[in-house]
């Protein structure tokens, strides 16, 4: 009987009433060169500031992200990743955990061809001097190449477009699956952080394959305009997944919700099966890795 308690102890030890909220992040405000501006670090300071969120919140603020080239040298960080650097610091300071890369959110690491040349269209849709513009018509001017960039992506529909999506989408549900395994693996009632550094043009396409709206059209998954998250992420933008268990160490849905208060604000989940689906797609392209 003694063995039989210690066993029920032990499994009530790990994976009960866990929190794990992934908050998948674009990187900051960029110039032609890919490099982060000063724009971009103050906005994402800002931003963490705006979230509300406290390290007493959190038991672990660690920043994890895409290393996509080029690498500020001083740092060995790329965008995306001291984005998320700078937004876990605002929060924890100090006490952050260290700052690690995660290849599986750069698409330099992608099998599929890209269908598209992203910076081409990107820079071509930015004004000549961009980078003698004001802060403010900066940002106004980025947000209209960015929007020009992503639509274009969503809209191609060739068969290597339509992988090459899916892999994206598979990429960040495969996020997911492995921090949800880790969930299991936490002392019960651990709650952890975790900004997730990535790129405008990937971190849409989880939610346009597997977002389903509570109160929204029964039977429906995903979307087929961006409109409906309310457009493109902006830099320094994000969305959040909510893993959790119960007390039972079940888990719960996987809420999506959004800081941006001028995004949907209804009640979303991703659909379980999806997730599993693209995760194992993703993972059949990478197997031989």
């Amino acid at each position: 009987m003694e063995r039989i308690n210690n066993g029920l102890e032990q499994q009530e030890r790990f994976g009960r009433n866990v929190k794990i909220l992934i908050k998948f992040m674009r990187h900051g405000e960029r110039g032609k060169d890919l490099q982060l501006l000063d724009l971009g670090r103050d906005i994402t300071k800002r931003k963490a500031v705006e979230s509300g969120i406290k390290q007493d919140d959190f038991d672990a603020v660690k920043a994890i992200g895409s290393n996509a080239s080029p690498i500020k040298e001083d740092i060995k960080m790329g965008r995306a990743l001291e984005t998320t650097d700078i937004y876990a610091t605002e929060i924890a300071g100090d006490e952050k955990f260290k700052t690690r890369v995660n290849d599986i959110l750069s698409y330099e690491k992608l099998v599929s061809p890209r269908p598209y040349n992203h910076t081409e269209i990107y820079n071509k849709n930015l004004p000549d001097n961009f980078d003698e513009l004001a802060d403010a018509e900066k940002i106004v001017a980025a947000k209209k190449a960015q929007m020009a960039t992503v639509n274009y992506l969503i809209g191609l529909s060739t068969p290597e477009a339509v992988q090459y999506k899916k892999e994206i989408a598979g990429s960040f549900a495969y996020v997911v699956k492995h921090y949800q395994a880790m969930a299991k693996k936490l002392n019960s009632g651990s709650k952890v952080l975790l900004p997730a550094g990535t790129h405008g043009g990937t971190m849409e396409f989880l939610l346009q394959q597997a977002l389903v709206v509570k109160n929204g059209d029964k039977g429906k998954i995903g979307f087929n305009d961006i409109k409906e998250i309310g457009g493109e992420f902006d830099p320094s933008d994000s969305y959040n997944v909510d893993i959790q268990t119960d007390d039972n160490g079940e888990f719960k849905e996987l809420k999506i919700s959004f800081d941006n208060q001028d995004r949907p604000q209804e009640e979303m989940f991703l659909d379980p099966d999806k997730v599993n689906e693209l995760a194992e797609f993703y993972e059949l392209l990478h197997k031989s890795e």
